[in-house]
């Protein structure tokens, strides 16, 4: 069965939750993020516009791991990306914006 190509280009995440979410999504499962997660989903949130696509979030999450240098495997996780956001963006807006998936970052974590 040859491989699927996913076009995430089109699909604008919608609102705070559902970005941070997202983003959250993608470092944990496709890049296997967990140590200073908050500092690195703050910093890909920082290189994100208001109504990011899906694809502008693996793009963003590649950008701040390499510049911390901690990405590796760039290509297969960003196939592994695109396959976890695709499940993501399969639920319906309300689950994606409702569904706490990440934990909050507190004040102490801001920074």
């Amino acid at each position: 069965m040859p491989a699927r190509i996913l076009d995430l280009t089109s699909i604008h995440l919608a609102n705070e939750n559902e970005i941070d979410n997202a983003i959250y999504a993608v470092l944990c499962a496709a890049f296997g993020e967990d140590k200073q997660e908050p500092q690195v989903r703050r910093g890909v949130r920082a290189r994100l516009g208001r109504v990011p696509t899906a694809a502008e979030v693996v793009e963003a999450a590649c950008t701040e791991l390499r510049c911390r240098g901690r990405l590796s495997y760039e290509e297969q996780r960003r196939g592994a990306a695109a396959h976890i956001l695709a499940a993501f963006l399969d639920l319906s807006p309300e689950d994606r914006a409702d569904v706490s998936l990440a934990p909050p970052v507190t004040c102490c974590e801001r920074g």
